[in-house]
């Protein structure tokens, strides 16, 4: 025998009253239908229309998962302050709620208003969680990377290298002194054939992933926070490198998109495909802006700067790990297969767990020589997200079954430019002969040059201070 009650104008059926002493985890499923019920109702970002993340509850909230679930966010080094028990016991509050409502012994009008915030409590605290970790990735922090591929011949070591900023100033063809007149601290200014290099590393990179089934796609630079925290970027806090427009009402909203793959996945959101349209491969360059520190002398001047052109991959597959996992193979593939081609001497990792941020299943950098400094930096990255970001932006597919499912979404750089730029101009700088070789891929782009030269038509530049 049952009753049905009305919570939050939805159906709530209950067990009949003379049921044994309440058990949270006997009474799971009808209590965990109603929180799912209404966590859909949420509208965290009203003026984005985007729903709800669809989080996996089901997971989540049962108990038997708990120690997995805590020792995953152990092994994540952004992710510590997750605390799993504290999410079962808002559960279990709610449940119950939902019974002392039932026996009359809590008013109704207080007792929804109590359960409405604890679950709201509830789905921002269970948002935090992250991605799942793929049993092979290793676990710690940076320095348990798994070398997986050395590709190409190390500079030679002992011959003296000059830094990118050293040979572009020689060149006239950079700036980096004063830029703060003009930008933020950490800005740069290219010049004549290194402005054109940064386009032909640009064109190149089209080349490839559009011989290779990417399409081409132009992406905004200013995007909602919703779809950044989304894609498992935090917009807020210390750890944050995200740049907020802070002013007025509408623009707080906004933000300064770090890459590509945020707009690209945002395009998407609310989006089923057919099984047929998948996988989808999606390529765009944009500027992308990191509030982090600039770079030091250990790193190069062109390393780590506040803005910078990039090209990204982005792919969209059903949910099997074993497909996702094959284009997460194939993004790997293409990075290589350029960066060698541009006669790179690099190292493939897969990254440890302390790496791998919030979203990320899976994560392989690509580390490439950096003569000047003599260290290996990062130039690429490759992630497999699997349905983390697919569940929070509502992307799906339709199976063979005519069911709906979260399809998986995977990343890649194809070209963070800057630093490429400073791995290619030291590798293929001659110091006798003042040239920069151009590598071959490149020189369709350069007018079918091989060499870049100081040019008496290259303006050289000063900052000229006015006195009043």
């Amino acid at each position: 025998m049952h009753r049905v009650k009305y919570l939050f104008n939805l159906p709530v059926r209950f067990h009949s009253s003379t049921a044994s002493k309440f058990n949270p985890w006997h009474d799971y499923r009808p209590y965990l239908d109603q929180v799912k019920t209404y966590i859909t109702r949420l509208n965290p970002y009203i003026e984005l229309e985007l729903r709800s993340a669809a989080l996996n509850w089901d997971y989540i909230l049962n108990n038997e998962n708990s120690q997995a679930i805590s020792d995953n966010v152990k092994q994540r080094k952004e992710n510590d302050f997750v605390d799993i028990e504290h999410i079962l016991a808002l559960h279990r509050d709610i449940q119950t709620l939902f019974h002392r409502i039932e026996e009359k012994k809590l008013d109704s009008i207080q007792g929804e208003d109590q359960i409405k915030l604890k679950i709201q409590d509830l789905y921002n605290y269970a948002l935090r969680i992250p991605n799942k970790t793929h049993h092979d990735a290793p676990i710690g922090n940076e320095e348990q990377a798994r070398v997986v591929r050395l590709v190409g011949e190390k500079p030679d070591t002992t011959r003296l290298r000059q830094a990118v900023d050293q040979i572009g100033q020689e060149l006239n063809l950079i700036q980096l002194e004063n830029m703060g007149h003009v930008s933020f601290r950490g800005a740069y200014a290219l010049f004549g054939d290194f402005a054109r290099l940064e386009r032909a590393l640009m064109y190149y990179a089209f080349e490839k992933l559009t011989q290779n089934g990417f399409k081409m796609v132009s992406v905004p630079d200013i995007i909602h926070r919703g779809i950044i925290e989304s894609c498992g970027f935090p917009t807020r806090g210390k750890r944050s490198q995200i740049y907020q427009l802070d002013y007025g009402e509408e623009f707080g909203r906004y933000c300064l998109a770090g890459t590509s793959e945020m707009p690209l996945a945002g395009l998407l959101k609310h989006n089923t495909f057919r099984k047929d349209e998948l996988p989808l491969k999606l390529a765009a360059c944009s500027r992308c802006y990191r509030a982090e520190l600039p770079g030091g002398k250990t790193e190069g001047s062109l390393y780590r700067v506040h803005e910078f052109t990039k090209v990204e991959m982005f792919a969209v597959t059903v949910d099997d790990e074993a497909v996702s996992q094959e284009m997460h193979n194939e993004i790997v593939r293409l990075e290589t297969l350029m960066f060698e081609e541009l006669g790179l001497h690099f190292r493939i990792l897969d990254m440890p767990t302390e790496e791998l941020g919030l979203s990320a299943y899976r994560k392989y950098d690509i580390e490439t020589w950096m003569p000047a400094k003599e260290f290996y930096g990062e130039i690429s990255s490759a992630s497999n997200c699997t349905d983390f970001q697919s569940r929070r932006l509502h992307i799906k597919y339709i199976d063979d079954n005519g069911d709906e499912r979260f399809v998986h979404t995977l990343n890649g750089t194809a070209m963070a430019i800057p630093r490429m730029l400073t791995a290619i101009i030291e590798s293929n700088w001659d110091p006798e002969t003042k040239k920069i070789e151009i590598p071959a891929p490149l020189r369709p782009f350069m007018g079918n040059r091989e060499y870049i030269s100081k040019s008496s038509t290259t303006p050289s530049t000063q900052w000229i201070k006015f006195l009043s």
